[in-house]
């Protein structure tokens, strides 16, 4: 019989790490592809206009991942408590200031199709449980 060893703290932050990390990559492969599609299909407006609207909530998400688990090792509770408050406030912030940003900036704009892949970027964290089991 083999016995098993808990896993240290660092261990699991690690495997947890990597888990977000590549749930992130997923998330800007298929925003990639369904972007792609939308060019193929409907047009350079349509598809730019998704992708600008996807990647609004994609960068945010990123950062937000960065804040969290952008240190080596483990550390204090209230360290960690602290890093989610920042990466959280700066992650609503960083989405108000990209949006605003993109219906400044950005003209021709499908807005409804820039929420779509708002929306769509969003709805695909539902996919992280599945992800993040194994």
């Amino acid at each position: 019989m083999e016995t098993n060893k808990p896993l240290s703290a660092s261990a699991i932050i690690s495997a947890r790490k990597k888990a977000v990390f590549r749930f992130l990559l997923l998330q800007l492969f298929l925003t990639f592809f369904v972007s792609l599609g939308i060019f193929y299909i409907a047009g350079c407006l349509y598809g730019y206009s998704f992708i600008l609207g996807a990647s609004t909530s994609l960068i945010p998400s990123i950062y937000m991942a960065w804040r969290i688990f952008g240190y080596k090792g483990t550390r204090q509770a209230k360290e960690v408590v602290r890093s989610f408050y920042r990466g959280e406030s700066g992650k609503l912030v960083l989405t108000a200031v990209l949006v605003s940003l993109v219906f400044l900036l950005i003209k021709p704009l499908a807005a409804e199709v820039f929420f779509a892949g708002f929306c769509f970027a969003i709805l695909s964290h539902w996919l992280s449980p599945i992800l993040l089991k194994h």
